[in-house]
């Protein structure tokens, strides 16, 4: 059994890193699809729905649909559809990826 001594100095030797995490700042967390809930936010989607340019989900090729309904969220205002909700854990881990493939499929405009 450890004496209380050597309990008390371990605890004060991590005090330090305590006291320095808790004044250094947090960063920024990085922005997160967010699904589609209010009626702005289902307005907004529907509006862009209608332009956009894939038929599968955007993470894992499945048929939009495939899997009951789609799930539409927005991404610092883009509308990303996903086939089902463990789809937009795997987007939110790395969106970049997903929307460069997304810009890709973009249609042309005339």
């Amino acid at each position: 059994m450890k004496s209380p001594l050597i309990i008390v100095l371990g605890l004060i030797a991590t005090l330090p890193f305590a006291v320095q995490s808790a004044d250094t700042p947090a960063a920024p967390e990085s922005p997160k699809a967010q699904f589609v809930k209010t009626p702005e936010e289902k307005a907004k989607a529907t509006e862009l729905a209608k332009t956009y340019p894939l038929t599968t989900c955007l993470v894992s090729g499945d048929s939009l649909g495939g899997m009951g309904e789609t799930v539409d969220c927005l991404y610092q205002g883009k509308l990303v559809r996903f086939c089902c909700k463990g789809c937009v854990k795997s987007f939110n881990k790395n969106p970049d990826k997903y929307l460069k493939e997304l810009q890709a499929a973009k249609k042309p405009s005339a």
